[in-house]
């Protein structure tokens, strides 16, 4: 395989370096790090980007955090961020109204122009290109903390919660960052076949099922100055059998479970409704999956299993619904190991094994 370093600043290939081993980790918080480890010391500094090739197939995009050597190998590795965190950066809430009016992902392309490639600040604007190639109105706001808010964050919720990817392209130099919503069918999964070993699942035993909500629409100033307050209001949402929602206290397909209250600000109801689905859909991801995948299978191509991909994992204990949050691949390994879910796992959680 081959790494290409590039620069951050005018994205000129530095360096292009061999590499045998490696370890490449994607997670939906773009958290995890990733390495290879090169022969020789590489022209390289933090933040450079790092795309890594298997012949002309692009395997890994990442920047590079850290490089070092052990004192008695000459071999380096190298620590890479995923390309994601390029928008680990605190910045305001600004055109806001796009999320609902044109499209997330062009929410999400103009944060990245105002704060990344056309800010006016010559020393820190880059040479990249930003483009939304689809366009998902949502009926949301982003969740800010006095109006500031991690652009990285946002980005994570996006493809957990819309599917809202962010792909890198590099042609000569230069790079094209484009947002797009990708829409794929959920992937059925077999646990029982062969090309699927060391499953493991762990359920929460607290499923919310209900959510109580105050819906505040935000105060107002009219024309004289004066605060118009904004009106109160008390909702019950239930889940149903089926996974979908109502407000209907005496549905006979309510699931059981637990209860969770929330205050909402929101100046619509579709906006408030958002909000509801979103808690909903992160209890829908309340457990732990994972199993390793062949990395040759046939009948489960691994390209197909990408970090925010839906399936449907039929299992011993019955169908369910879930998402890839974790991929991991080591030069070590013909397996691929793929975590599903959401649930940060500790010591009392009970185990099952597949």
């Amino acid at each position: 395989m081959l790494a290409y370093i590039l620069d951050n600043s005018n994205l000129r290939i530095k360096d292009i370096l061999e590499f045998e081993e490696y370890d490449f980790r994607e997670d939906i918080d773009y958290n995890d790090k990733s390495s290879i480890t090169v022969a020789r010391k590489p022209i390289i500094a933090d933040d450079d980007f790092v795309f890594c090739k298997d012949d002309n197939i692009t395997v890994f995009t990442g920047i590079c955090d850290t490089y070092k050597s052990g004192s008695d190998n000459e071999a380096y590795t190298i620590s890479l961020l995923q390309k994601e965190c390029l928008f680990d950066r605190q910045i305001f809430v600004e055109h806001e109204n796009l999320i609902s009016g044109t499209g997330i992902e062009d929410f999400i392309v103009q944060a990245i122009r105002d704060n990344y490639t056309a800010s006016g600040d010559t020393l820190m604007d880059r040479p990249y290109t930003a483009m939304a190639t689809t366009h998902t109105p949502v009926a949301a706001r982003v969740e800010a903390d006095k109006g500031v808010y991690n652009l990285k964050t946002y980005l994570g919720n996006a493809k957990q919660y819309y599917g809202i990817y962010v792909d890198f392209d590099f042609a000569g130099n230069q790079l094209v960052i484009r947002v797009y919503k990708k829409a794929e069918p959920m992937i059925p999964i077999d646990i029982e076949v062969t090309d699927i070993s060391d499953y493991t699942e762990t359920y929460s035993v607290s499923a919310l099922v209900r959510l109580l909500v105050y819906w505040k629409i935000p105060d107002k100033e009219d024309s004289n100055g004066n605060t118009v307050v904004g009106v109160l209001t008390k909702r019950r949402f239930f889940l149903l059998a089926d996974r979908s929602i109502t407000e209907d206290i005496n549905n006979a397909d309510r699931a059981a479970g637990v209860s969770k209250s929330i205050y909402i600000e929101a100046e619509t109801e579709e906006e408030m409704l958002q909000q509801v689905y979103n808690e909903f859909a992160s209890n829908r991801y309340s457990h732990k999956i994972s199993f390793s995948l062949n990395r040759n299978s046939k009948l489960y191509p691994a390209n197909r299993f990408y970090v925010g991909r839906e399936c449907t994992i039929k299992t011993k204990s019955g169908i369910r619904t879930s998402m890839i949050t974790k991929s991991a691949i080591k030069s070590t390994s013909g397996m691929v190991v793929l975590t599903f879910g959401s649930l940060k796992v500790t010591l009392i959680d009970k185990l099952r094994k597949g």
